[in-house]
């Protein structure tokens, strides 16, 4: 039986389209966007590190001095869950023995005392009490200077925004091309979107957190960046 030329015109002329849909043409376009916020915590990491002839009194000293450190930072109202140990460590302290005359054999170095290190990681929440906090920790006995960075608590808030921009960037990126080549944006096909990095401190506004005596910190601004790639189907317009 013979296909009449008319239903295999339709046929054809059905197929066509299909196969277009598959392969249309694309459009893709990159963005990126960034969020600043001024932090709202600070993470303090410092230490007590004691010596003794003795690993026992080496451990004694520094558990008395540790003790006093913590207990003064609770008194600047850190609640006990934003104070952890970090890092401790028991370790020998050698002697250094002289450099032997020619012919003569080094001597064996000596243990001399032992050394004990305790770290603590200390989260302020109240910014403008971080100087206070560092001051009365050191006043109590800290003696190991660690870091401070600055924290925003809910990170993610920055990040959604941030990605949104990024979104935004790379459609306003797309109309822009769309329009120069004379086509338009038909549908979205493909959409990938991800944090570009982590927050870092932005140095523009300097607010000062602590007034003296205490210790001066300045918290600054924090940033966090994302990036966005999306293609569209386009058609002639």
């Amino acid at each position: 039986m013979k296909t009449p030329l008319l239903a295999l015109a339709l046929v054809i002329g059905f197929a066509l389209p299909a196969s277009a849909q598959n392969n249309p043409p694309t459009l893709s376009a990159n963005g990126a966007g960034a969020e600043t916020a001024a932090p709202d915590i600070a993470i303090i990491t410092l230490g007590v590190l004691s010596r003794a002839r003795t690993a026992r009194a080496a451990l004694d000293a520094n558990n008395t001095d540790m003790d006093k450190v913590v207990q003064a930072v609770r008194a600047e109202a850190i609640a006990d869950k934003d104070i952890a140990t970090t890092g401790f460590s028991i370790s020998p302290v050698y002697s250094q023995p002289p450099r032997p005359d020619p012919g003569q054999q080094q001597a064996e170095p000596k243990i001399v005392a032992y050394q004990v290190s305790n770290q603590v990681r200390i989260v302020v929440r109240d910014l403008e009490n971080t100087g206070t906090v560092l001051d009365q920790a050191v006043t109590a006995g800290a003696n190991q200077a660690g870091s401070i960075d600055f924290e925003i608590e809910d990170r993610q808030a920055l990040s959604d925004k941030a990605i949104a921009a990024a979104i935004a960037d790379a459609t306003r990126k797309a109309e822009l091309m769309a329009d120069a080549a004379g086509v338009r944006l038909v549908r979205v096909l493909n959409v990938n979107a991800n944090e570009g990095g982590g927050a870092g401190p932005l140095f523009r506004r300097e607010a000062m957190v602590a007034s003296a005596p205490a210790v001066p910190v300045m918290g600054g601004e924090l940033s966090v960046s994302a990036n966005a790639s999306i293609s569209w189907e386009i058609a002639p317009r």
